[in-house]
Parts: C-alpha cells; structure tokens; sequence
C-alpha cells in the first residue's frame, strides 16, 4: 500500500479480483449473449470433447464489439453447430483467462437467433420427416387426368396462368380450384382443409401451388400439419410453390415438385398433350392421305368419263363415219390420180405414137416411096425403069425410075 493509501496489487492478484468480481455477478452467470459467428475453429481433442472456438461481433466500423468464446462439449452434443455468418445465442458464463487478461463467454450451448433459428428449426424438421420416409412417396401421375384439383387462391395469377396453360395444352382436362389462403397466419389450417377437401371432387391429381415472395411469405408451406395433410392425399400430388429458386417441404413430400405453378400444369397435361397431338398428326396424315385419294379417283373418274364418251356407240359410229368417208376421199382421189396420171400418160403415148406416124412426118414436109408394096429404104433397092409409088401428107403419085444415084 503507497503513503496515500492507495492499494498496490499485483498482476495476479489484481487479475483475480476482477475474476472474482465477474464471475460472482449474479448477471454475468448463466446468461445468454447474441452475436454474429466469427473465426470459428474446432479442435478434436478426443472421440469424447471437442473445443470450440470463435467470436461474436456485434457492429461494424469504430461501434464494433468482439467477445470471445469457448466450448468445451462434443459437436454430436451440441443441439446446433454454427457456421461462419450466423446469427446465435451462446448460452454459458463469464469467465477469466488470467494467462492472457482477457474474458470470455464459456458456452454451454449454442441455439440460432433469428433468421439462423428459424433455417435451424426448418433443418430440423426436415430431417425428422426424411428420417419417417416421408420423402419416400412418389406416385406416377395419370397419363389422361379427367380431373385436376388446384390447391390455391382463386383471386391471384396463379389459377389463371394454370388454366391457360391447360386450356394450351390438353383443354379436354376439368379444373376445379379448391379455394385457400396461401399466405399470412391462417395459411396453415386453411391449406390442410384444402387439400383435405381435394380430395373429394372426384380429381385424378392434385396440384398445391403458390407464386413467388418473399420467404416469410411462403413459409407456410414449410409446416409439418402441411406436410403430413399432403403425404396423407390418397391422390397424387403436385407441388409448385414460388419460382424456381425457391424450395418448400411441400415440394419434398409431393410425388412431384414443379419449379412453378406453370410448369406443374404443363407435367400433368403432358403426357396427354402429346398423345393429343399425336393423334391430332394421324388425323391430319389421314385427312391429307384421304384428300389425296378423292383427288386421284376424281382424276380417273374424268378420264373413265372420257373414255366412256369416247366409245360410246353414238361416237363409234361417228368415229366410224369418219373413217369411211376419210377412206371413200380417199379412193377417190386415188382413182382421180390413176386416172389423171393414165390420161397423162396416154396423153404422151399417143404423142409418142404421133411422132412415130409416117404420116406425121409426112405433114413435116416428107415423103415415102414403095415398091411392089415394100417400103423403099435405100436407093440401092431400086432399078432403072422401075415403078415407085410417092406418098405425100395429101394424096400420093406414081413414078417411073430414070436413075439410081448411090
């Protein structure tokens, strides 16, 4: 102690004051502090204990505070095990290391805060419900639903977008919209009537859809009343609930899980829409096959028409006529032509016979002479004294031989 009375401690003792002082404070003693997980490390020490380290942080910039923490317990004890980022309760105490000066919380359990209890609380469920099989039913759907029950609001975009997306698909198909909250706090029980009440309209699917939101909006299909009142359908299910980001424990326990409302009319109707249009391509195949064939018959039936008119008795005859007078004009003009060519050729035959008469050359100026009834060809065949008959073209005379020139 200095002359003024001031007390002097030392660092030991100093340091276990203010540990007593801590961790004889009633508030300081199983206490719960929040806080968001920082650096955190696991050492295994044994098969039994594991130590546990890491940081809550509250604030950010020059407002930020730190508090260390320590758990000495098995993970596989623990109810949660946090991960860097989360938001949690360390339940324990205040406690001193006097090595380091500094304090610490030394935890005894670690529960989520916020928005980390309720993923927790949804994590923990969802492995109770896996671990009863209820993620195990996968019924197939009816290729050729009559019926459709659509669990959902009957004022929101939803039932419309699903009834044209039917209507585009398999319009034979009946939706009926069973009416239900799909949000706020009577959501719960009001969709577990529905999908209770789904499945007395006599449908062949039922399809439990919402569109999206936020995720306090779509919350309520994450309940376990929800969940069971969906695994109990005696009817197939379908669940399509938010966008295609968003996951709910409807879709785990429905037989099928729709990323939207959409695409959960467009798997029901599937099947039948393809059979539709199928049958809808050999209908069209038969039209055009049948179109084909009226066509080629008619197109024969015109020609038959042709052929009938074109043999017919009253044409033949015709035809025959015809042919009898094109053959009749034609023997005649045959004979006409034999006969112009026999004139023609008579005509110069007898020219010919013309130019061969002695008496045609006669009418030329010439003469011939005979003798005893014998043409005179040659002066040679005369004699001095003979009698020679002289032909002219007019008339002839008779003359006495005075000289035979050669």
């Amino acid at each position: 102690m200095l002359d003024d009375g001031t007390m002097v401690l030392s660092v030991k003792e100093f340091t276990e004051q203010v540990e007593d002082a801590l961790t004889g404070c009633p508030s300081l003693c199983g206490i719960g502090v929040c806080g968001e997980v920082t650096k955190i490390t696991v050492q295994h020490k044994s098969a039994y204990m594991d130590w546990i380290f890491f940081s809550l942080r509250e604030g950010e910039g020059r407002d930020e505070c730190s508090l260390r923490v320590a758990v000495f317990k098995s993970v596989t004890r623990l109810t949660y095990l946090p991960q860097e980022g989360d938001e949690v309760i360390v339940l324990g105490s205040v406690s001193i290391s006097r090595k380091q000066s500094s304090y610490q919380i030394k935890g005894e359990d670690i529960i989520p805060y916020g928005e980390g209890a309720r993923a927790a609380a949804l994590q923990l469920l969802t492995e109770r419900l896996r671990n009863e099989g209820l993620f195990n039913q996968h019924r197939p759907l009816p290729r050729f639903p009559r019926r459709i029950a659509v669990v959902t609001s009957p004022t929101g975009a939803v039932w419309h977008d699903i009834c044209d997306k039917v209507a585009a698909t398999f319009p034979a198909v009946t939706l009926v919209c069973v009416p239900a909250q799909v949000q706020g706090a009577n959501a719960v029980p009001s969709l577990v009537n529905a999908v209770q009440r789904a499945q007395t309209v006599g449908a062949d699917v039922i399809i439990i859809a919402r569109g999206g939101g936020s995720k306090e909006d779509l919350d309520c299909f994450n309940s376990e009343e929800l969940a069971r009142a969906i695994y109990a359908s005696a009817i197939p299910t379908v669940s399509a609930v938010g966008h295609e980001v968003d996951h709910s424990l409807s879709d785990d326990v429905a037989d099928v899980s729709a990323s939207t409302p959409t695409s959960a009319a467009a798997i029901v109707t599937r099947e039948a829409a393809m059979e539709a249009a199928r049958l809808d391509g050999i209908e069209q195949y038969f039209h055009s096959e049948m179109k084909k064939l009226i066509e080629r018959r008619e197109r024969q039936l015109v020609l038959l028409e042709k052929d009938v008119q074109l043999n017919s008795p009253k044409n033949r005859i015709l035809r025959w006529e015809q042919s009898l007078s094109q053959f009749s004009e034609g023997i005649s003009q045959s004979i006409h032509r034999k006969l112009d060519n026999s004139e023609h050729a008579l005509q110069k035959y007898a020219q010919s016979v013309s130019d061969l008469n002695p008496m045609s050359i006669l009418s030329r100026g010439y003469s011939t002479a005979t003798h005893n009834g014998k043409t005179v060809r040659s002066a040679s065949d005369l004699s001095v004294g003979d009698v020679i008959d002289v032909t002219f073209n007019k008339g002839s005379v008779s003359a006495a031989v005075k000289e035979v020139k050669d």
